[in-house]
């Protein structure tokens, strides 16, 4: 990635827009970015880093907070950087989250953040302007798109970029400063080696489930084995052995109980069905009388059904003749409304001709209307002439009076604005008089903010005197502790010593023979030998053990002891440092601060005073030089228009002098022309009216004649219809068994009722034929045997029932035993299988998640040992930089010594002095040679990085500040370092406001400090 141009507005202390053209600083370049404090140096920085990833540098700001307080409220935040990678060129434009004047500039509105991402169709040029050259659009409208496509551009992201191409302000020593797991953190974010940590908590996984398998297993074992109330699989197998043959036994009992409920069974079933055949035949034969007295009931009903069969024959000719009277009822109805309606046409359409004759006289009348209107068109152009004339000669009078009062309006505003600019004047000498009164702030800032860290050093030196003081009364009565068990322990020792004393004599004298020296005193009399007591008797391990905790209970007090001396004398450096704030109180630094922000205030509101007035004063000094641009275009105006007034005034003079010899009135002639042509267009529309009802009547009429005189036919041919169904229809019903029209009507039943009628009679026939089979049937089976007594089978098989649920459920409870457990046996063979299994698993899966873990001899991770090799990868780019920097005289390197088993290892650094041979901690470096070791570790990195991040190849680098704590010649060599960059094709941009490297670098970027902001120049080396 090279930088090309860089374009802020509205950023940081930079109010309007500033651009910095990279590509004007040479090929490669070694470059300095220059400025007081507090100018924008590091903000050139954020300004590249927010365009590309939306993010600062440090992220102690968003890019909401980087608006300028001194821009323009219509002036938008906004940073544009064109940079390319590789033979392409990109452009990212990117705004933060602001609120600025809206269109109409009457209040404020907020933009949300926006983002677009384009690149160039062609090839660049600086003597081209960027906004002329053929953006081809990547991304315009998803913020969050177009970082995806940054990051893989550059192949960086976000915290990437800030180590490999900008090295921030106090951040770049983070690195060399942090502990094992700080760095441990740092380098997995860079080079993402969290897949690693994934791994060994895959694996610590893996492990923890196998174990966990296993437990549940064996847990399961003892379930089924508490179940079944056997001690093992053997035993199991032995209590299923003894089941089998009781099973059997109880088997064959069952199958004989079986037997006889199935003979008793059939024996009551046999008695049952005779008794139910007897009473289906009572039933049987009573059903039968009760069908025998409805027959004639049936009877009836089958005469019903043949007179309305009868009836049903005749129906065809009798709706036939049914239908044609209806028919002819409808056409007589249908040919009265004509009639009715042809002679109320007749009397309309006879009206309609009156009309019409009417239309026409009065229309043949309007020839003396068409002479006038001819006349008074010929006198029209001369009227409109007039007319024109006269509005001409009014608009002219209005104008000269409405410039009359515009120039007076005008001169009133002109002399307005010249009070209002001597005014503002006056006022604005004012404010700069009171502005040029008020003391310098700066300075009591400084000293204010020195107090403040003064008094917030004294409170917490009191909190750690009061922390200390509690510590000391908790050590004290820890020591009082430890003295008591050191007491104790000391008791108990001498007690048992002295016992074990004791007990020697007895052991001497057991061993005693007679005539034997004694090994103590040398007689070979023993008159009184020692007694054994059991009681007091020692052994050498539990005297052992007494001293021992003796040991440690004098050792406990004496640490206590210590820890209570050092935190005495911790509470006296403190009292010791307290009394020198003595001075310094929190009320009399709120009070200074109060009158501080109130003179703050006042300067402020006098600054934007002075501000508001010279912004009212540059408006009014433009507006009066409007009013006089106003008033001179009012006199030219009002000149023209008089001129106009005359001659047109002139022209309608003549004009009236040669109307005057007409007879009519100018103001007549239009509305006269206008009155005529409205009669004549009436007339008109009269006559076509009335000849158009004339023409629609007659239509009509003859239409409805034309209607009756076929309906007329229609009545005639419905009537003989008529004639010849209903002879028919006699003819028919003279021939039927039916004598008369009305005994017609009472056979004629609908479909549903004759077929319900049938329905009822076949219904009967045929259970008359069911019940005589039935009743043959049954009479045969019975054979006159009256109805058996089934109590004493019933009971009988009752007992047998009962006597076989009870061996039943013996033999459910021994089979379901058996059952259980056979399937506790299966169970108890597959867990064992299982077992075998996890452990041959866990033998693999175990030894991976402990050497991936760290339970190792090195204590050292998967994820630790791959950083270390990253790590080691970085301490050899970055030694051969501090070598250079410090005349070979350090080197870093990495510590391979576990110190604290407690942690982890692998990520510590050190440094080797070539001067002593000793290899030390990297805190025990000085300022300058701390600087020098972090700035070579961040060159390291950011050259690491760069190469395990897909081989995007980045051409700049940036270094922010560090460089005041280096002597003369550490700074040269920091500088060759730099320098020597450019030899790799990249260039480098230092900031710091050192004077020393204004003198040694030439090419500069100076940001220059105002009040009003900040702006920057580029110095070239030409």
């Amino acid at each position: 990635m090279k930088p090309l141009v860089l374009n802020m507005q509205a950023f940081g202390p930079f109010p309007t827009q500033q651009s910095i053209n990279f590509t004007l600083l040479g090929e490669h370049p070694l470059f300095l970015i220059n400025g007081a404090t507090g100018a924008g140096k590091t903000t050139l920085l954020d300004a590249i880093s927010f365009a590309l990833y939306g993010e600062t540098t440090g992220q102690d700001r968003i890019g909401k907070q980087m608006r300028c307080d001194h821009a323009a409220d219509d002036c938008a935040t906004e940073v544009e950087f064109i940079f390319a990678v590789g033979e392409k060129t990109y452009r990212v434009m990117r705004q933060p989250t602001q609120h600025i004047l809206g269109q109409r500039g009457n209040s404020k509105v907020e933009r949300r953040t926006t983002a677009s991402l384009y690149q160039l169709q062609g090839e660049w040029s600086n003597d081209q302007s960027p906004n002329a050259m053929d953006w081809q659009p990547l991304e315009t409208r998803k913020v969050t798109e177009v970082n995806k496509h940054i990051e893989t551009l550059l192949g960086l992201r976000a915290e990437q970029f800030r180590q490999v191409v900008v090295l921030p302000q106090g951040k770049f020593r983070e690195l060399l400063n942090a502990d094992a797991n700080e760095r441990e953190t740092i380098l997995s974010q860079l080079f993402q080696t969290q897949r690693f940590k994934r791994y060994e908590e895959l694996f610590k996984q893996q492990a923890s489930e196998l174990k966990k398998s296993f437990e549940q297993l064996e847990q399961q074992k003892a379930h089924i084995l508490d179940g079944s109330e056997c001690e093992d699989l053997t035993q199991l197998e032995q209590h299923i052995a003894d089941l089998k043959p009781q099973l059997e036994a109880k088997q064959t009992v069952l199958n004989q109980l079986q037997q006889q409920i199935n003979d008793t069974d059939y024996q009551l079933k046999q008695q049952h069905t005779r008794n139910a055949k007897y009473k289906d035949l009572q039933h049987a034969k009573h059903q039968q009388d009760a069908l025998k007295a409805k027959q004639a009931d049936i009877d009836y009903k089958q005469q019903q059904i043949k007179a309305a069969q009868a009836a049903i024959r005749l129906l065809p000719t009798y709706n036939e003749w049914q239908q044609n009277e209806k028919h002819v009822k409808t056409s007589q109805e249908k040919q009265l409304q004509l009639e009715t309606r042809q002679q109320q046409q007749a009397k309309t359409l006879k009206v309609a001709q009156t009309s019409l004759q009417e239309a026409k006289t009065k229309l043949e009348q309007n020839h003396s209307l068409r002479t006038t209107l001819q006349r008074l068109e010929e006198l029209l152009p001369t009227v409109e002439q007039l007319e024109g004339l006269t509005k001409q000669v009014e608009q002219h009078q209005s104008k000269l009076a409405l410039q009359e009062k515009e120039g007076k309006q005008l001169r009133a505003s002109y002399d307005a604005v010249q009070l209002d600019i001597k005014r503002l004047r006056s006022e604005q000498l004012q404010v700069q008089s009171k502005i040029d009164e008020l003391p310098e702030l700066e300075v009591r800032v400084q000293a204010l903010s020195e107090q403040r860290k003064q008094l917030l050093k004294k409170q917490q030196l009191t909190e750690q005197a009061t922390t200390v003081k509690n510590d000391q009364a908790k050590l004290q009565h820890a020591l009082e502790k430890r003295l008591d068990d050191k007491q104790q322990a000391y008791n108990r020792a001498n007690e048992l010593e002295q016992r074990w004393l004791a007990s020697q004599a007895p052991l001497l004298a057991s061993q005693l023979k007679p005539q034997q020296p004694c090994p103590v005193c040398g007689s070979k009399q023993h008159p009184d030998p020692a007694q054994s007591d059991t009681t007091a008797l020692v052994s050498q391990h539990e005297l052992e053990h007494a001293r021992a905790t003796y040991r440690a209970a004098e050792q406990a007090f004496y640490d206590e002891q210590t820890a209570l001396t050092k935190a005495n004398e911790h509470e006296r450096q403190l009292n010791q440092q307290l009394s020198e704030f003595t001075d310094l109180s929190e009320a009399l630094i709120e009070q200074q601060q109060v009158q501080l922000n109130d003179e703050r205030r006042t300067r402020a509101e006098l600054l934007t005073r002075r501000q508001t007035l010279q912004s009212k004063l540059d408006q009014a000094e433009q507006q009066r030089s409007e009013l006089e641009h106003q008033l001179e275009q009012c006199r030219a105006k009002y000149t023209e228009v008089k001129a106009q007034h005359a001659r047109v005034n002139a022209d309608l003079e003549h004009l009236n002098q040669r109307w005057q010899q007409s007879d009519i009135n100018v103001a007549e002639v239009k509305p006269r022309i206008d009155q005529i042509k409205q009669q004549l267009r009436q007339l008109e529309k009269q006559f076509e009216q009335a000849q158009h009802a004339m023409q629609q009547q007659s239509e009509q009429y003859h239409a409805t004649r034309t209607q009756l005189k076929a309906e007329v036919e229609e009545n005639k041919r419905l009537a003989q219809a008529l004639e010849a169904a209903e002879k028919a229809w006699q003819a028919q019903l003279a021939s039927s068994p039916f004598a008369t029209y009305n005994e017609f009507q009472s056979a004629h039943v609908s479909e549903p009722e004759l077929e319900q009628l049938n329905s009822a009679v076949a219904e009967h026939n045929q259970r008359m034929v069911e019940l005589r089979s039935m009743i043959a049937e049954l009479q045969r089976y019975v054979d006159d045997i009256q109805p058996a007594d089934t109590e004493q089978l019933t009971l009988r098989l009752e007992k047998l029932r009962k006597d076989f649920e009870s061996e039943q459920t013996q033999f459910n409870q021994q089979q379901s035993a058996l059952f259980n457990n056979e399937k506790a046996a299966q169970r108890l063979r597959q867990l064992a299988t299982q077992n075998k299994e996890l452990e041959a698993k866990y033998a693999n899966i175990g030894t991976l998640a402990n050497l991936t873990n760290g339970q190792n001899d090195q204590r050292l991770s998967l994820h630790r040992f791959i950083l270390s090799v990253l790590l080691d990868d970085i301490l050899i780019v970055a030694s051969q930089h501090l070598a250079q920097m410090t005349h070979h005289r350090y080197q870093l390197v990495r510590e391979n010594e576990v110190n604290d088993a407690r942690s982890a290892s692998g990520l510590n650094l050190a440094v080797t002095d070539a001067y002593t041979g000793i290899q030390r901690s990297t805190k025990t470096l000085s300022g300058g040679e701390s600087f020098q070791a972090a700035l070579a570790l961040a060159l390291g990195l950011s050259e690491v990085v760069q190469q395990y991040s897909g081989g995007i190849k980045l051409d700049m680098l940036f270094v922010d500040e560090g460089f005041g704590s280096l002597d003369e010649q550490a700074l040269d060599a920091a500088i060759d370092v730099l320098a020597n960059l450019r030899a790799s094709g990249r260039s480098v941009g230092i900031i710091s406001h050192v004077r020393e490297l204004k003198e040694r670098i030439d090419m500069r970027i100076d940001v220059h400090k105002g009040q009003y902001g900040s702006h920057i120049t580029t110095r070239v080396n030409n």
